[in-house]
């Protein structure tokens, strides 16, 4: 009945009714519903049978009524109902419908859980449902499962489960939603029934609906090729939990009587019937078979596929009365085979899809409706006659794709049926002839024809025609070629001129031949002639002119020939003469003059000549009588020009044209004249061309590197740009009245008008020749000491000196410590009056102050002696004081009486007083009375609660506001403490700002003291995320309102995501305009309400709003109605709630005692050794009692237990009414064992008694320490049962070795230990403080270094400004001092200007310096002499320079060491860091102290690595104390537990034998032995925190000399920043100078460079 059901639910969910309403031709049809099983015995296996391999025995648990519970199972034969009746085989299951159903059946082995049964499929089957009947309980836990490929895969169908959550966890347990979810199952997996029980499963459950029944995944779920049942857990009665023997497990197992699985044959409702498969027989009853018989034009063993030919539209499923039958394929008549193509399918719309195969009659295409290619359609044929394709007509080597043409009409496309389609070269309807422009048709030419390759720039017209079948192009006339694309010989540039080409036009000299490159024109120039017409030179070559050759006559050997010559270019400073003398000229020829050539006839006096120049020309020209030389005579050289006869093979044109060019331009007329006119370019030319010809190409310049300004020299002559005072073509000689040729050029001999003879000198040494009396190069100057030139006088100097400037008469080099012109004062430093003649005359005596100028220990600027009291009065230099300047002045420090000591201003930033005495140490230079609000050693620090920078004196006091600053940095309210360099105070949360006053963006409410609060605006409802900074209230949008803009605006209510609404109030009873935000009542006052405030409350009377309160018995009444009504209340509740949870509501804490109850008889049971039986069943009536929970649950237990009742109270009587039964045979037992105890009973007294006082005297003797039988009295370490004066228990005590007293002892040890550590947590504490006191003094210091390190950085930069000024300067006065055109006057009075300027370095160097300048300059005559005299200034200025570079090495090393500081100050701060952590964690395992110390005492290696192993040592210690703790908590419990022990010593008599035979011994022994250990450990414990305080005490003083060592850094720092300071305060002063001096110079230069 059920699997008809389910059949017709099927067929009338999907739509599908039987055939004899339709069949298949009017839309699907489907084969009949069967058993699968049925005919497949031998496709149907188990994993497990019984007795398969011998007789296996099993029983029946519910035979509980028949005599008979265990029978055999041997299954090694198959069932026979009168032969074999126990076997069991899995075939047993199939249905068969005989008398013997229930006496057959499948069983499992016995005991095995996993087992599964398994139905493999020849084809694929759908499957509807299953429904298998147990003969014994159900499976605790089972799944179903199936493959649709054949085993290959598994998908589960479901699970089912008596418990799912704790078998199959993490699949779902429902409710089904989906076809094919995967749920589990509890409805087919209780253990009752225990037989016949049923397990059903419907691949479509009925209750989900079904959109689609032919879905691919509803026809997915339904096919299988496997079916697969897993049993995965048997359900069992407990028992063989407890007991593992077999026979337990006989009586667990699977047993089916009948395994139905209906389904049908699976043919995707394209066949009503199924036969049998090949190989398998019809000879089955009741069998379904697979293989379908298949309608709609399908085929297969499903009908999966279409059949042959009928491939048009894609195979589908029938669905409903649409048969989706395949479709013939449309092929022309030209083709019997096809196949379907998705993508032809999609590509047509989904309307055919089918592509023949194999076409016939030259067709091609899907249907074979087009031609084959070099085919096409015969426009009246029709497509299905044979003959329909004609071949095509075209030449192969001209028409596209080898000869195809247009294979049918299509106007749309341009095509024509049979037209030839011609390449792109290619015309003609056969395509078999070229194009215009095109030649050579060709098979292998993909456009047929080759373009005619003719240049057109060199045909004619610009055609682009040539000959089609050779392809030559017609030429212009300078053009030649296949292509037209080449010029003729001595042409290039091809183009679109009427010619083509143009001439090279080779420069007849520069340029070997006239051929040019056909590219660039380029001609092929002679060497070192560039140019495209080889008309240029190369860099440093030239074209030598006409008068290249001529000689000087002056310079020749003269006799009466002149046979050698030398060339010189021209006379300098020399007048023409009126006349030149004559000049007899001769021809010397290398040889004999060949009778051959046209010269043969010369005589030698046809060689000679005598010419003369006249006065007005530069040259005359003379020819030769036999014409055979051309002579051209100049004033100073003359050129030899060859005839045409010695010309290196010169062509008779050439030289014709040459010639012809050269009269007709006049172009010697320009060496004609003394003064040279510009040349044309025509003569320039011709006259370079020549040059070309007669050198072979160009002259190189080899310009003179000394005398010329660079190499490269005129390219028309190859004049050289020469150097000052230089001549010649090549630079290489000085000019007259010069010397001294040189890389500079040449010097003006500079000779004296009145000392010498005359201006010329020599031109290597410069001397000139001089007068007598007159001295010197220049004879310009007196002899040694003499001066006054021209009239000398003898010097005037004391006898101090022995020369003197020749000019002024000033002294040089005063002896014997004097100065002055004439040697007339002592120099500085000294004293007395030098000059000869005087009364007072005599030596110069250094001034003691306190020790002459080169002792070291001289600081002052001068002396002089007191002429009344004859005292040395010291002048002293700055910073210096005392008579003999020998005291340091107030606000400098030093020792200047120890040699090498000195003055140096106090290093105090200029905020001392220094005219007080105390302001600083006069020996250490510390400063004591600090000024402006600075402090610290150099005053170099603002004061706590100021900030700046003291070296500027702007120390301000910190202006931090109370309410935004940290409490701690705030004394009193407005005594606040902020960063020294900054202002900036310590804000609190949130809070920003110099002097923290305000909120952070977006933050509010710092009246608060705490820090500013978030303003929350609402980002959608706020115009921006900033509010007020004192009320918080945020900028919100229109129809907004609230604090942060999340409520309605004022006097609204709602949501104001959704709507606000107006507050409707009765303004005469509310309290206030704004209502409840969310609900919208009214604020009402006392005495009114309603939502509105617009009625009387309840106990008020009256007409609103005149309300008043009731009388004083209504607020009595009241009080009881809201009493009973809340009690009212409540009962309806606790009604609401029973009648919700069911009845255990009320018994709810009858439940729980209960429960409590059985919790305590299980402890009991535990404790008394129960039955692991006795504890499962108590466990399950516990269980059961839980059950009752629930309502159903209740009933249920409550049926099972009246059932069990009724069954026990039938078992009762029985056991009373039966013999022998359960309740005779204990009386039986019961009797024998109270005759066995009175027997017995006297012996085990005697025994017990004995054993009680033997571990009586034997327990307290080990526990107290005592013998147990001595009185209370005499006892000293007590016993059981004894008391002190006091009442308190006695037992142990001093002396005594029980385990109490050891237990006390240990305590007691513990107890020091823990002080001891106590003790040792206070030093660490104490050690913790000073590493914070040394992390604050680490922090000034690196506040100190950092701010070193920023004034060294800026300090270097001011040194590297001063150091490129001071190099400017020093240039520009080196550029002044090298510099001409100032005479010698003009030069002294810029010296005697420069005089009265001064020099600063420091005060004596800038005395010293001013005195040398002054010296120096009185004896400068000329440049020379000022720059000769002026280089030890200049190297003074180099050497400060160096000073200042050194310096600023030296800064930079002060950076580096104070990088190094800052860095070691980070170490120590991360290291301090690292401490305070360690030392909050320190308390660690006692236990591994040892271990730990040992590894922390072998990895202490250095002191600079102590603070970092500080953090691993206290983490360590930190464990191991709070480890000692615990095991001391640990011994106190354990002698608690002692105490207990020995207390519970005397109920414990049972176990006395065994406490006799060792086992107190042993455990007091073990006792004994933990507690010497832990004595031992914390003995040990405390000697390692002894040494690690010690260790602490190391790292403390470790750091204190880190510290120290920083401070010396520091004030190394400090020294090295004042002398860095003095430097460039010299620098400054030096710098500022210079620049004046430089300003006075130019300006004295100015002056007398505009003078007349």
């Amino acid at each position: 009945t059920a699997v008809i059901r389910q059949k017709k639910s099927i067929c009338g969910k999907w739509g599908i009714n039987s055939l004899e309403n339709h069949g298949c031709a009017h839309g699907s049809c489907y084969p009949a519903t069967g058993d699968l099983l049925v005919g497949r015995e031998k496709n149907l296996k188990a994993s497990s049978t019984c007795g398969m391999r011998w007789k296996e025995p099993y029983c029946i648990v519910s035979h509980l009524q028949d005599e008979k519970k265990c029978f055999d199972c041997d299954s090694r034969r198959p069932y026979n109902p009168l032969y074999n009746t126990i076997s069991h085989r899995i075939e047993n299951v199939i249905t068969t419908f005989k008398p013997h159903r229930k006496k057959s059946w499948w069983q499992s082995e016995n005991g095995k859980s996993d087992v599964f049964i398994q139905l493999d499929l020849e084809a694929e089957f759908h499957f509807t449902h299953l429904i298998m009947t147990f003969k014994t309980f159900r499976p605790a836990a089972m799944l179903i499962e199936r493959s649709a490929d054949f085993g290959r895969t598994w998908q589960i169908y479901r699970y089912f489960a008596h418990d799912c959550a704790a078998v199959f966890p993490g699949v779902s347990q429902g409710p089904l939603r989906n076809i094919n979810d995967i749920i589990c199952e509890s409805r087919y997996s209780d253990i009752e029934p225990s037989t016949e029980g049923e397990v059903i499963y419907r691949v479509l459950d009925p209750a989900i609906r079904i959109q689609d029944p032919y879905s691919p995944t509803i026809q997915n779920q339904l096919k299988i090729t496997n079916l697969r049942v897993n049993f995965t857990k048997l359900h069992t009665l407990g028992d063989n939990l407890l007991d593992p023997r077999d026979e337990i497990k006989e009586k667990y197992y699977y047993a089916i009587y009948e395994l139905v699985v209906r389904g049908n044959c699976f043919c995707y409702g394209h066949a009503s019937e199924c036969a049998p498969i090949d190989g398998i027989e019809d000879d089955v009853e009741g069998m379904v078979h697979g293989r379908c018989v298949c309608n709609h034009n399908t085929k297969g063993l499903n009908c999966e596929q279409c059949d042959d030919f009928y491939n048009d539209h894609p195979w589908r499923p029938a669905e409903g009365r649409n048969t989706n039958a395949c479709k013939k394929c449309n092929c022309n008549s030209h083709s019997t085979a096809c196949h379907f193509d998705m993508a032809v399918y999609l590509a047509t719309g989904n309307v055919s899809g089918g592509v023949c195969d194999d076409c016939q009659h030259n067709t091609m295409g899907h249907h074979c409706e087009i031609c084959k290619p070099f085919y096409y359609k015969d426009p009246v044929k029709d497509i299905r006659d044979p003959r329909v394709c004609i071949p095509c007509d075209c030449d192969p080597d001209g028409s596209q794709n080898g000869g195809m043409c247009d294979s049918h009409t299509d106007p749309s496309l341009g095509m024509v049926a049979g037209q030839c389609r011609c390449k792109t070269n290619v015309e003609g309807p056969r395509c078999d002839r070229c194009n215009t422009g095109f030649f050579g048709l060709s098979t292998d030419n993909p456009h047929g024809c080759q373009p005619c390759q003719c240049d057109p720039r060199g045909t004619v017209s610009g055609s682009s025609q040539c000959d089609p079948v050779s392809g030559d192009c017609f030429c212009k006339r300078l053009v030649t070629g296949r292509s037209c694309d080449q010029c003729l010989p001595e042409h290039w540039a091809l183009s679109h001129d009427l010619n083509g080409c143009r001439d090279c036009e080779c420069d007849i000299g520069g340029a070997l031949d006239n051929h040019c490159s056909i590219e660039s024109g380029q001609c092929r120039c002679r060497s070192h002639i560039t140019g495209r017409q080889c008309t240029q030179v190369e860099s440093g070559y030239f074209f030598m002119a006409l008068d290249h050759l001529l000689y000087e006559a002056e310079s020749a050997t003269m006799g009466r020939v002149s046979e050698h010559v030398v060339r010189v270019e021209h006379w300098s400073s020399v007048l023409m003469p009126q006349d030149w003398e004559e000049v007899q000229v001769t021809v010397i020829r290398p040889g004999p003059i060949p009778t051959s050539s046209p010269c043969g006839n010369t005589i030698p006096d046809d060689d000679r000549l005598i010419v003369s120049l006249p006065a007005a020309a530069r040259s005359v020209t003379h020819t030769f009588a036999h014409r055979c030389v051309s002579v051209l005579v100049y004033g100073n050289f003359a050129i030899r020009m060859p005839t045409v006869s010695s010309m290196e093979q010169p062509t008779p044109s050439f030289l014709g044209v040459f010639l012809q060019t050269y009269e007709r331009y006049h172009c010697h007329d320009g060496a004609k004249s003394v003064t040279r006119p510009l040349m044309s370019d025509t003569c320039a030319k011709l006259i370079s061309s020549m040059s070309a010809i007669i050198n072979d190409g160009a002259l190189p310049c080899n310009c003179d590197p000394q005398g010329s300004i660079s190499s490269l020299c005129d390219v028309r002559g190859g004049q050289c740009r020469c150097r000052p005072n230089v001549i010649g073509r090549r630079c290489d000689q000085c000019a007259p009245g010069m010397y001294g040729f040189g890389p500079s050029g040449c010097t003006a001999c500079g000779c004296s008008l009145d000392g010498s003879v005359t201006r010329l000198c020599d031109k290597f040494a410069g001397q000139c020749q001089c007068r007598p009396g007159a001295f010197g190069q220049r004879c310009d100057r007196c002899q040694s000491g003499y001066w006054g030139f021209p009239s000398c006088r003898p010097c005037q100097c004391n006898g101090h000196a022995d020369q003197c400037d020749q000019r002024t008469g000033a002294c040089i080099s005063c002896r014997d410590n004097t100065g002055g012109d004439k040697c007339e004062r002592c120099a500085n430093g000294y004293y007395g009056n030098p000059i000869l003649g005087t009364a007072s005359g005599g030596q110069c005596r250094p001034c003691p102050c306190p020790d002459g100028p080169n002792s070291g220990r001289h600081f002052a600027v001068s002396c002089y002696q007191d002429s009344r009291h004859r005292q040395i009065i010291c002048n002293c230099n700055q910073g210096y004081t005392g008579a003999r300047c020998e005291e340091c002045a107030p606000g400098y420090y030093g020792n200047p009486s120890q040699p090498g000591g000195r003055c140096q201003p106090c290093q105090c930033n200029n905020n001392i007083d220094m005219s007080d005495v105390n302001a600083c140490d006069s020996q250490t230079g510390e400063c004591n009375k600090c000024l402006y609000n600075t402090e610290g050693p150099n005053c170099g620090i603002c004061k706590s609660g100021y900030f700046g920078d003291a070296s500027r004196r702007n120390c301000r006091k910190c202006t931090c506001n109370f309410l935004g600053t940290e409490r701690s940095q705030c004394i009193e309210r407005e005594d606040c403490v902020c960063q020294r360099a900054t202002g900036q105070c310590q804000c609190l949360q949130n809070v920003v700002g110099l002097a923290c006053d305000h909120c952070a963006p977006n933050h509010w409410n710092l009246a608060s003291g705490r820090g500013c609060e978030p303003c929350s605006c609402d980002p959608n409802n706020s115009v921006t995320s900033a509010c007020n900074e004192f009320s918080g209230q945020c900028q919100c949008r229109d129809g907004f309102g609230g604090k942060a803009c999340t409520d309605c605006q004022e006097n609204f209510w709602g949501d104001p995501r959704t709507q606000c609404r107006a507050c409707d109030c009765d303004w005469r009873g509310i309290e206030t305009s704004q209502c409840n935000r969310v609900t919208g009542h009214c604020v009402c006052q006392q005495g009114v309400s309603g939502v509105r405030c617009d009625q009387c409350a309840r106990g008020f009377s009256g007409q609103f709003p005149n309300c008043q309160p009731c009388h004083q018995c209504f607020g009595d009444w009241d009080r009881i109605v809201q009493d009973l009504g809340a009690r009212t209340k409540a009962l309806a509740e606790r009604a609401h709630e029973i009648q919700t949870t069911g009845l255990i509501g009320p018994y709810e804490k009858a439940f729980k005692d209960l429960e409590e109850k059985l919790a305590q008889a299980q402890d009991i049971v535990t404790a008394r050794n129960a039955t692991a039986a006795a504890v499962t069943t108590l466990m399950e009536n516990n269980i059961s009692i839980s059950s009752n929970m629930f309502l159903k649950g209740a009933y249920d237990s409550i049926l099972s237990s009246y059932n069990r009742s009724r069954d026990a109270e039938r078992r009762a009587n029985e056991s009373t009414t039966t013999k022998p039964s359960t309740v005779s045979q204990s009386a039986d037992t019961r009797r024998r064992t109270e005759r066995l105890i009175a027997a017995k009973k006297d012996d085990f007294n005697r025994k017990n008694a004995a054993n009680k006082l033997k571990l009586h005297l034997h327990s307290y003797q080990q526990v107290c320490g005592a013998p147990g039988d001595a009185p209370c009295a005499e006892s000293p370490c007590g016993g059981a049962g004894c008391r002190d004066d006091e009442g308190k228990r006695h037992c142990g005590g001093l002396n005594c070795n029980g385990a109490v007293a050891v237990a006390d002892s240990s305590l007691e040890k513990a107890r020091h230990a823990e002080r001891e550590l106590n003790k040792a947590m206070k030093e660490v504490e104490g050690l913790f403080t000073k590493v914070a006191e040394a992390k604050t003094q680490a922090e000034e210091a690196k506040g100190k270094a950092k701010a070193a390190l920023d004034k060294a950085a800026t300090t270097k930069n001011k040194v590297e400004r001063s150091n490129n000024d001071l190099r400017d300067l020093i240039k520009q006065i080196r550029d002044f001092l090298t510099q001409e055109g100032a005479d010698p006057d003009s030069i002294e009075a810029v010296a005697n200007r420069v005089l009265e300027l001064s020099i600063p370095a420091s005060p004596i160097q800038i005395k010293h310096l001013a005195d040398e300048i002054k010296e120096r300059v009185h004896s400068l005559s000329n440049v020379d002499a000022i720059l000769q005299q002026t280089q030890d200034d200049v190297r003074k200025a180099e050497q400060l320079l160096l000073d200042a570079k050194r310096a600023r090495h030296h800064a930079e090393g002060v950076k580096t060491t104070a990088e190094t500081v800052e860095q070691a100050l980070v170490d120590a701060k991360n290291a301090q860091t690292s401490a305070e952590k360690a030392i909050t964690k320190a308390r660690a395992d006692i236990g591994e102290t040892k271990k730990r110390l040992t590894e922390i005492e072998s990895e202490t290696s250095d002191g600079e690595m102590n603070l970092n192993d500080a953090v691993a040592r206290l983490n360590t210690l930190r464990r191991e104390i709070n480890a000692l703790k615990t095991k001391r908590a640990s011994n106190s419990m354990a002698a608690a537990r002692a105490e207990e022990t020995a207390t519970m010593a005397r109920d414990k008599a049972n176990e006395a034998k065994q406490i006799l035979d060792g086992q107190l011994t042993d455990k007091y022994n073990e006792v004994q032995q933990r507690v010497d250990t832990k004595a031992k450990a914390v003995q040990d414990a405390k000697k390692r925190a002894e040494r690690l305080r010690d260790e602490a005490k190391e790292l403390l003083k470790d750091a204190q000399k880190k510290l120290q060592r920083l401070a010396e850094l520091e004030k190394n720092y400090e020294e090295n920043q004042k002398k860095l300071e003095g430097k460039a305060r010299q620098l400054d002063g030096l710098e500022d100078k210079m620049k004046s001096i430089l300003h006075d110079i130019n300006k004295q230069i100015q002056i007398y460079n505009t003078c007349q």
